[in-house]
């Protein structure tokens, strides 16, 4: 900006010292009208020149200052979504599970945080509509045997506004459902609250992800400690989560240390 300025400036004062001059000299003999209009015209086109390239390198900087500010006001979103999340993690450990106890099925009701302390219980929630649950529970089901060795529960819950009868909603029992939704390691989430977590969680997923995750899906993953150390949308890699609940809470020596990824 300041060379446009500095060069326009110079060529608007030369044009005027061009015409002053032209005007002066406007009765000798010598006088060359044309000449003399030729380098005024050369002056003041420089000066509208450098306003236009001066016009053009705001527009330009205002261009860029406006993604700039984007990305701040993006970042900031972030750091907000993610404190919210974090903060969740209390709310998460209030509520309800009914769990499957013994092999003849009967069921009892406890809050997650007992079931974290007392059992020692990961968590994977996926939440959706019917039909994203359904997928997940059936490649759950594939590793059944991994969820019983590593204490792990998987928590589905429909975000389907007709399925309020179903597993993962407060109403009714288990009844005569599938296999892959009656396994010992399915927990139900039970209680109005539940709804409210839910709709925040996908809400943030929303945000950071877009409206494809009403369809979707996501998948939550806890700690027997308490601590969600994932969030993903789309479909599960169950044996990838449960590998990471394992590596979270007794990691290995090859990967301990400030920055395990590096070799």
């Amino acid at each position: 900006m300041f060379l446009y300025g500095s060069a326009g400036s110079g060529a608007f004062i030369g044009g005027l010292i061009n015409g002053s001059g032209a005007i002066a000299g406007s009765a000798r003999p010598e006088f060359n009208l044309q000449t003399e209009l030729l380098n005024i015209g050369i002056d003041f086109g420089f000066v509208i020149l450098m306003g236009v390239c001066a016009k053009f390198d705001l527009d330009k900087q205002s261009v860029l200052q406006g993604k700039v500010d984007e990305k701040v006001e993006r970042k900031k979103e972030m750091r907000a979504v993610s404190k919210a999340m974090k903060g969740r993690e209390a709310i998460l450990q209030s509520l309800p599970l009914e769990i499957t106890v013994g092999s003849d099925g009967n069921t009892k009701t406890a809050k997650v945080a007992d079931l974290q302390k007392g059992a020692k219980q990961h968590m994977i929630i996926v939440a959706g509509p019917r039909k994203a649950c359904k997928d997940a529970l059936i490649g759950a089901n594939l590793m059944k045997m991994d969820f019983a060795m590593s204490n792990v529960l998987v928590v589905p819950y429909e975000t389907d506004g007709e399925s309020t009868e179903q597993l993962s909603r407060p109403i009714g029992g288990f009844g005569d459902r599938p296999s892959y939704e009656t396994q010992p390691y399915i927990a139900r989430a039970t209680g109005e609250d539940w709804d409210d977590y839910i709709e925040q969680e996908i809400k943030d997923a929303v945000q950071q992800n877009g409206d494809s995750v009403k369809k979707d899906g996501i998948a939550i993953v806890v700690t027997k400690k308490g601590n969600i150390i994932r969030r993903g949308v789309g479909t599960v890699p169950w044996r990838q989560m449960v590998q990471q609940l394992e590596e979270t809470v007794n990691p290995t020596e090859g990967n301990k240390g400030p920055l395990p990824w590096m070799n």
